[in-house]
């Protein structure tokens, strides 16, 4: 299996994007930026759902990843090639390593157009609210898959995604009244990439075609759910 460079990565982020049927934001699939001193590269891909029809609000998502410096070192040749630069050893066979991994962080949200906050509804609204927005990012499209942890080598807990909790943004007024400005709820899932080996005994890692495929497919869900979610909240109280 040839090295998951960063250019393979990104043209199987823009692939899935593609395929998953999700509305992109602005022209381009990707927008990206380089840190000079890092070297560090970040990736932002703009979406939102199809057929809203909830103003004030408007759903949109972010989907956002880095290619670090470390993942050139590790791409750039086999895992043998580098243990030995790393660690100045002559074999390396036997020494074990864990794939690599990209962290992509989601946010959904859903704002109000500008100069047309909401009054900020009561206590009773956003209990019912919230009940509503957690049944259908927890039980009924989750953004993250279903296998969030793991138990790695040595019993050590891995996180492999997490999904947070719906959060408000609120502006005060000048007579301090509150008014909603936007609602939104964050997560991320990692993306494991496969390793290369020289060893043609090791067995080959899976590539990130079906991880990604699985990624942009609970983003377009969840969309959907966030915009009924959103429609509720204008609704109930």
């Amino acid at each position: 299996m040839t090295p998951v460079t960063y250019r393979d990565f990104k043209r199987a982020w823009v692939a899935a994007l593609r395929d998953s049927g999700l509305r992109k934001i602005g022209i381009d699939d990707v927008t990206e930026s380089l840190d000079l001193g890092s070297m560090r590269r970040t990736c932002t891909s703009g979406v939102e759902p199809m057929g809203q029809d909830i103003e004030p609000f408007h759903v949109t998502g972010t989907l956002e990843w880095h290619w670090h410096s470390l993942h050139d070192a590790r791409t750039a040749t086999t895992e043998e090639d580098l243990l030995t630069e790393l660690l100045g050893k002559d074999d390396v066979r036997r020494v074990r390593t864990e794939r690599p991994w990209i962290r992509v962080d989601v946010t959904l949200r859903a704002t109000t157009l500008w100069g047309k906050e909401v009054a900020m509804p009561g206590p009773s609204t956003w209990t019912a609210w919230a009940r509503e927005a957690f049944a259908r990012l927890e039980s009924i499209e989750p953004i993250v898959p279903p296998e969030t942890v793991r138990e790695g080598r040595g019993g050590r807990l891995e996180i492999l995604a997490w999904q947070g909790e719906p959060e408000a943004h609120v502006l005060c007024g000048r007579e301090g009244d509150l008014r909603l400005r936007s609602v939104e709820v964050a997560a991320w899932q990692a993306i494991e990439l496969a390793r290369t080996w020289d060893d043609p005994r090791r067995t080959p890692d899976t590539g990130t075609e079906q991880q990604l495929g699985g990624l942009f497919a609970r983003v377009r869900a969840a969309l959907q759910a966030w915009v009924e979610a959103t429609d509720y909240l204008r609704h109930v109280g």
